[in-house]
């Protein structure tokens, strides 16, 4: 299980606490950037974290990139990557870097599709959501034999009903 949160925009406590109830559990737990905190926040400890445009911190990367559940992934906040406008340029950073899956921020809106066999996810917003789904949320991704589950989650863990998907492995 991977845990992806972003946008969380200065709420510290709700990072903590969903870093508190998976940590542990989840492989991997990661934060597409605009936390708005010090890169120095002993609350990043176990979370892959990168740089987002609301970010003046040094100290975060702008890509990161993990292993995690068999998989490459590539972190980003997309800010930089125009996915405002679409996927193309993030997609070119995924396909560069070898990944399976992309999770990005920045757009406010939960996303999960995939292209040319890439996995593109981004977890909504846990503190400022825009869009269709004006709920505050986070994302949990599991793999199976079917390919990728997703379920988007509210700020108190409860599964929002229409945002779960069970995605195939394209490649």
């Amino acid at each position: 299980m991977i845990i992806i949160m972003s946008d969380s925009h200065g709420d510290r406590e709700i990072v903590e606490e969903i870093k508190n109830k998976y940590n542990g559990t989840a492989s991997a737990i990661i934060h597409c950037g605009d936390s708005e905190l010090p890169s120095s926040d002993p609350v990043w400890k176990g979370i892959t974290v990168v740089e987002g445009n609301c970010d003046f911190d040094s100290g975060y990367p702008e890509v990161a990139t993990i292993d995690a559940e068999n998989k490459k992934i590539v972190v980003t906040h997309g800010h930089l990557y125009g996915v405002n406008f679409g996927l193309k340029q993030l997609e070119l950073l995924a396909q560069d870097k070898k990944a399976d899956i992309a999770f990005f921020g920045h757009i406010h809106r939960p996303v999960a599709t995939i292209e040319d066999g890439i996995l593109f996810l981004n977890p909504g917003s846990i503190s400022q959501p825009r869009g269709d789904h004006h709920e505050k949320m986070y994302c949990k991704l599991e793999l199976n034999n079917e390919g990728y589950h997703i379920q988007y989650l509210t700020r108190d863990h409860k599964p929002i009903k229409d945002l779960e998907f069970q995605l195939k492995y394209d490649r």
